[in-house]
């Protein structure tokens, strides 16, 4: 039994105490878009996700600049015994190592084109949600993330759906109460699926933006960075740019999604609580569009590349490319 703990406790130094990393940790409840948020990033859908329980798996992602077209990885057990290792990790192996109830840890390596740019090397921990099961092991390892060594930012998806819920107050409660927080480190907010909000209704992204800010400042959080996003559409659009295959669906989701970017790229960006250089870089990136013709079936890359401007995850990219 000693040796089992002491292989754990070996084990847990090497995957998570690294400390020369620059570590984002994103976390959130269930549904509000956390592993969409990291596939976005990664521009192609490698982490599975899911509106269910899953098992409690702490994956890291290193960004690798040498790591071009592929992405290399490998699952342990929580003995940190090396359960598989793969030189070519696709979406199908992620959702196999998952459901495996003996893999605990997985480490991928692979190259984030939007943060070439950083100083340090970065590493992203995907939290599974602590709401997603009855299982304290998912809290154990958000916890466990939280309190890892050197610099941390903490990457807090909020559903602009389903704001405010009971889940979602209890998280905030407890991070804000961890020592994580109060040694320094930072913490920022991502509004995901402002998309879907009904301008009709007066569902407004300035209205929920004030809601959301008056939600956190209330929980404890003083003047809070949130950045409204569209990580699901934004994925979309980065996988055209990377020649990948969408659905029909996807498709007539990203052509609804342009027509309404074309009237109004400037609205997000404008609308976001971020720093004020960070908003007029990517105001300046939304700049000189050329046109194109709205009937066209054929995606613009230039259009393209403004609109995952426009959708939020470029804002987070400049953000972690600046703060590390």
């Amino acid at each position: 039994m000693a040796g089992k703990k002491k292989g754990k406790n070996e084990f847990t130094k090497k995957i998570l105490k690294v400390a020369e990393h620059y570590n984002v940790i994103v976390a959130a409840t269930m549904s509000a878009g956390k592993s969409s948020l990291i596939n976005a990033l990664l521009g192609n859908e490698v982490l599975y996700s899911a509106n269910e329980a899953a098992t409690a798996t702490l994956t890291r992602i290193t960004h690798n600049r040498n790591l071009r077209k592929r992405i290399e990885g490998v699952s342990y057990t929580q003995q940190g015994e090396r359960h598989e290792r793969s030189k070519n990790v696709q979406s199908a192996t992620l959702r196999e190592w998952n459901d495996n109830q003996a893999v605990k840890y997985i480490e991928l390596d692979c190259r984030i084109e939007g943060l070439c740019k950083t100083t340090k090397p970065l590493a992203i921990y995907d939290t599974p949600g602590p709401n997603n099961s009855q299982d304290a092991s998912h809290k154990a390892l958000l916890e466990a993330a939280l309190t890892l060594p050197g610099k941390k930012l903490l990457v807090y998806v909020l559903n602009a759906t389903q704001l405010a819920t009971q889940d979602d107050k209890k998280l905030l409660q407890e991070i804000k109460d961890s020592p994580a927080l109060a040694s320094g480190n930072q913490i920022i907010f991502i509004l995901n699926k402002v998309d879907q909000l009904d301008d009709e209704r007066g569902e407004t992204i300035e209205l929920f933006l004030e809601k959301t800010r008056n939600y956190l400042e209330k929980t404890g959080y003083s003047r809070p960075v949130i950045i409204p996003a569209m990580v699901q559409i934004s994925l979309i659009a980065k996988k055209v740019l990377n020649s990948k295959n969408i659905t029909r669906n996807q498709k007539h989701r990203l052509q609804a999604e342009l027509q309404r970017f074309r009237e109004s790229k400037f609205n997000l960006n404008e609308a976001s609580h971020v720093p004020l250089a960070i908003k007029r870089q990517v105001r300046a990136e939304l700049k000189g569009s050329q046109p194109v013709n709205a009937q066209s079936d054929i995606f613009d890359k230039t259009e393209l590349t403004q609109f995952i401007a426009c959708s939020g995850i470029r804002t987070l990219e400049i953000f972690l490319s600046q703060h590390n």
